[in-house]
């Protein structure tokens, strides 16, 4: 999910509904007084978690299919998005290499799909570098008021860390460009030097040393198995799945604690349902 770089176009904030009726009221409550029932530590994905999955990489998928038939002659589209984990037809994204992994792991993949239609290994590989883009040429578009959340989650007295499969490069840009990157305590992303990627638990663990906070004080919110199984396998609080990305209630059930429609609802999980669940043990 080093695979992406800087869209061409930004959109508009857009908040869900839940977040404009809870934004006002939850502002207002949370001080830095504020119970944070021990969390000290959000981890937060990128791509289908802080910001729309499939507007931004859809039309990367489609790019790539374009190119890469184009440079085969040969009807690859369907093979590549399912590689790809693409639905074209509902134009959406779900769980395979585009959501799941770095540039590298999808350029891998996309080149074993091609060696199945009969070209070597040497040939699919070039084909591959030429036509699978590193840049999207999608929209960035928050799934809420990423300043209002992150200052709200800043007053409870919680850091805030991005572990992404994405490049630092793309990652630092689109945090500018939302106006956050000054709330960021700590961001790993998939082309860092030594990273080991997500489902392991390497970045979590190594983003709790770095911000002298405990494992079971932080919690992992994503949209994919790979965002929680990290958070379970590392041992963090809670593992929080979102609904604004790749995965379904289904697919992230074995390895989520709590599910929320965005990200905006993560204050009310801390500070009322997670303070309920403490209180019956």
């Amino acid at each position: 999910m080093s695979k992406r770089l800087l869209p061409f176009r930004v959109s508009l904030f857009s908040c869900s509904s839940n977040y404009k009726n809870w934004s006002s009221r939850t502002l207002a409550m949370t001080t830095s007084t504020s119970p944070n029932n021990g969390v000290k530590l959000i981890i937060f994905d990128k791509d289908g978690t802080l910001l729309d999955f499939h507007k931004m990489w859809m039309p990367y998928a489609t790019t790539t299919v374009r190119l890469l038939e184009a440079a085969t002659n040969l009807r690859v589209g369907p093979a590549i998005y399912k590689t790809l984990g693409v639905d074209p037809v509902a134009g959406k994204v779900s769980m395979g290499a585009l959501a799941e992994k770095t540039l590298t792991g999808i350029r891998e993949d996309i080149s074993l799909t091609l060696q199945t239609f009969g070209l070597a290994p040497v040939e699919a590989d070039a084909i591959v570098h030429g036509c699978v883009p590193e840049a999207s040429p999608g929209e960035m578009s928050p799934v809420c008021d990423m300043p209002a959340l992150f200052t709200t989650l800043k007053s409870m007295g919680i850091k805030i860390a991005v572990c992404t499969a994405d490049s630092r490069a793309a990652t630092i840009d689109q945090m500018n460009k939302m106006g956050v990157v000054h709330f960021l305590d700590d961001i790993i992303c998939g082309n860092d030097v030594g990273i080991v990627p997500k489902p392991s638990p390497h970045c979590a663990i190594q983003i709790c040393k770095r911000l002298n906070v405990e494992l079971k004080e932080t919690l992992m919110v994503g949209d994919t198995i790979a965002d929680l199984k990290m958070g379970k396998v590392a041992g963090l609080r809670a593992s929080v799945a979102v609904m604004t990305g790749v995965g379904t209630r289904e697919t992230l059930a074995q390895y989520s604690d709590y599910f929320l429609e965005d990200v905006s609802e993560l204050p009310h999980l801390i500070t009322k349902t997670m303070t309920e669940d403490t209180k019956r043990g």
